[in-house]
């Protein structure tokens, strides 16, 4: 992802959100761990987020990258005097030198091969320097699984130390808010854009390329998909097996083991309260599963609002014509039920409201049994609700 597309991608309010949590843990005193799928490594987005926070937090620097022990690059890092403050390059003293204290300093691990030792040895260091904590120094350490495993993060002392996955970050406000930044003059009617999102997930750049690429035919997504995968747009492009994904796994703070290998990759990640596979790995069964749930989520409130308005018009006729035994004492009559009123001739609605009645009510029937809509009867919905 290109320099400038980081910088938007910042910008939306879920990322923008993690930026703003992981700068208030440090103004409260806290050091950070930030754990990143090695994927955001590779592609620069975890060096975009520390560049960001360093601009986030007061009194933010980057630990200088040399070849010295740690207490010895913070020294350079601040300026230090080579001689007066020689002795501060141990990792006893360096937490009592004044001039970082109420200082952050930024580690990106991938880049300080000693940064296991450096959060390991930390928390000691900072806790005997005997300083309130908002003036203590403190580090942010970006990691992935690569320089940090689970069981050593596990271990981090969470009274001095905060740890934070780059997990869930992206949620369905961020997709749409891209998505609606993206479409510009495309003429996205609210069905494919539904179906966009939900496709795409927190995938960004699959919305780039289907706003692009897809005829918005529900048998055109597919093919789209495929040319998606083949252009290599996403890290889940390169022919390795599908990761396995528990349905059943909801919100969680951090990646569960058993997908932990899919959001390394980039090809996992967490999308609202559901744990989501890349769309470039989606067979045909999840495609349709993503497809009726936009078409669902955009279409069920008309299908409510058509049964509500023919409800109340077939009551007036059955009242007028004596035939209130025909349908039940229920509050609320299916649009099954009227359709049948009408299908048997119990109530004459006209020839065009029968058809819309027709249409309305074999949308129903598509959504109930989880299945996307047909190409021919989504033209016969948007040309009703005129989308």
């Amino acid at each position: 992802m290109p320099d400038d597309d980081f910088r938007e991608y910042l910008r939306l309010p879920g990322p923008a959100r993690f930026v703003r949590a992981v700068a208030a843990d440090t103004v409260a005193g806290k050091s950070v761990v930030v754990v990143f799928p090695d994927a955001a490594v590779r592609s620069g987005l975890a060096d975009a987020v520390l560049l960001d926070l360093e601009a986030e937090i007061p009194r933010a620097a980057f630990c200088a990258e040399t070849a010295a022990p740690f207490p010895s690059r913070v020294l350079s890092t601040f300026g230090a005097d080579p001689v007066a403050d020689r002795h501060y390059e141990e990792w006893d003293t360096v937490a009592r030198w004044e001039p970082w204290h109420g200082m952050c300093v930024l580690l990106p691990g991938w880049a300080h091969a000693d940064v296991g030792t450096v959060v390991d040895r930390w928390p000691a260091q900072v806790i005997a320097c005997g300083l309130p904590e908002r003036q203590r120094p403190k580090l942010l350490v970006g990691v992935s699984l690569a320089e940090l495993s689970r069981s050593a993060l596990d271990r981090v002392d969470r009274l001095t130390t905060t740890v934070r996955w780059w997990w869930g970050v992206v949620d369905r406000l961020d997709t749409e808010t891209h998505l609606a930044a993206t479409s510009g003059t495309a003429e996205l009617g609210p069905v494919a854009a539904a179906v966009i999102a939900e496709l795409a997930a927190w995938d960004l750049s699959c919305i780039d390329f289907l706003v692009d690429d897809w005829d918005r035919t529900t048998a055109g997504l597919a093919n789209s998909l495929a040319r998606f995968r083949c252009n290599g747009r996403t890290a889940s492009g390169n022919g390795a097996p599908e990761p396995t994904l528990d349905r059943r796994v909801r919100s969680t703070a951090v990646p569960p083991a058993d997908v932990e290998d899919g959001w390394r990759s980039g090809r996992v990640n967490r999308w609202g309260h559901t744990v989501r596979r890349a769309p470039a790995d989606l067979g045909q069964a999840e495609i349709d599963q993503r497809v009726w749930l936009a078409h669902n989520r955009t279409l069920i409130p008309h299908v409510d609002d058509e049964r509500a308005y023919f409800e109340k018009a077939i009551r007036g006729r059955i009242g007028a014509a004596g035939l209130v035994d025909v349908i039940d004492s229920a509050e609320v009559i299916e649009i099954g039920t009227l359709r049948w009123l009408v299908d048997q001739g119990r109530v004459d609605l006209g020839r065009s409201q029968r058809a819309r009645l027709q249409t309305f009510s074999r949308l129903r029937n598509k959504l109930a049994h989880r299945v996307p809509v047909d190409d021919d009867l989504l033209r016969q919905v948007a040309r009703y609700l005129d989308f």
